[in-house]
């Protein structure tokens, strides 16, 4: 039997889950101090259950879209079916340890095709920057009709720009690499640190982002991932729909796009508090009262959460992984990072 990896120190652990915990605990008081607890229940006993197995079932579409999407990424490398499995267990990895879901598909790779490990993180780190350029411009598609939240648009314009600018500085980089490995080498001798730690890993990091020259590779990457949107946004506006009737499909556009910029924000575990409270914020632009708001906000996070608890633990049985030793393996990539970073 392999040696699992040491836990990491709890005297230093608890340190990186404070900020999250304590923003998570500010967002729960502030949600249950403007909103009346009787209101409350009295709006979440109206919870449409059809329209919950409905978005429970675009919830499984959406993730298996994303693996269709990160699958082009990988340049078909891996089955669909192992894309798929590895992007549930990576989302269920999420909800335990906040940020480590990235962390651990790139390592779930490894268990079914050899792989350089920053080879495949730099794929997810491109599907992350299409998704933020995607939130992005949603939001500012829709802002012009809610400007009770128009001291977001600086940020989202900021995102765009910096999305294009990493795809810019990653096109120059694979055609000039060898510009690039001069560039290395020249670093090398001045920094013991990037010497040790980065220019091992450079390398793998630019080959891994080498799908963004095969056009449709990348165009499927991005037809996948939009596809994923829409099936998030069709969530929004049904469990909605349960809640407060028939309202314009730029409602739902706009709640998920703010959802995606709020659920960047640090969090307790499973983005507790955060979720429901950027729901809220999203949702008081309509006039929509805070209690029915917050059901909504509830009732959208369950789905998730069961949706993620469910496909995680079947890909994990499937994949025969164990989800103990999937944790210590991450727990133990992020302690190589921190120290790695001085931390």
């Amino acid at each position: 039997m392999s040696k699992l990896p040491s836990p990491t120190n709890p005297k230093n652990s608890w340190k990186r889950w404070l900020p999250g915990l304590v923003v998570s605990c500010i967002v729960i008081v502030v949600l249950f101090r403007l909103i009346d607890i009787d209101t409350f229940v009295l709006a979440l006993k109206r919870t449409n259950y059809l329209y919950v197995f409905v978005a429970f079932c675009l919830m499984v579409l959406a993730n298996f879209s994303r693996a269709a999407a990160w699958r082009e990424l990988l340049g078909r490398r891996i089955s669909l079916l192992d894309t798929f499995a590895i992007v549930n267990e990576g989302y269920l990895l999420n909800q335990i340890i906040p940020r480590s879901g990235e962390v651990g598909r790139a390592l779930l790779v490894n268990s079914v095709i050899e792989l350089n490990f920053f080879q495949v993180f730099s794929t997810i780190i491109i599907e992350r920057a299409i998704d933020l350029f995607i939130a992005a411009v949603l939001f500012l598609s829709t802002i012009g009709n809610a400007l009770t939240l128009d001291w977001i648009i600086p940020l989202a314009i900021t995102i765009l720009c910096v999305v294009l600018a990493g795809f810019l500085f990653l096109f120059w980089a694979i055609k000039k690499k060898e510009v690039v490995e001069k560039w290395s080498l020249r670093i090398d001798q001045k920094s013991g640190f990037f010497r040790k730690y980065i220019s091992p890993n450079l390398k793998a990091i630019i080959n891994g982002a080498e799908i963004i020259q095969d056009s449709k590779r990348i165009l499927l990457a991005v037809f996948w991932i939009m596809v994923c949107w829409f099936l998030w946004i069709s969530i929004s506006y049904i469990l909605l729909a349960g809640f407060i009737g028939s309202k314009p499909f730029w409602w739902a556009i706009f709640v998920q796009s703010v959802l995606a910029f709020g659920i960047a924000l640090p969090s307790a575990p499973a983005g507790l508090g955060v979720y429901e409270g950027t729901l809220v914020a999203a949702l008081t632009v309509f006039s929509v009262e805070k209690e029915t708001a917050l059901s909504f906000a509830v009732i959208m996070h369950a789905v998730q959460l069961v949706t993620i608890a469910v496909l995680g633990i079947i890909s994990l049985t499937i994949q025969g992984n164990s989800l103990s030793l999937l944790l210590n393996k991450v727990i133990d990539r992020l302690r190589k990072r921190r120290s790695e970073n001085g931390i």
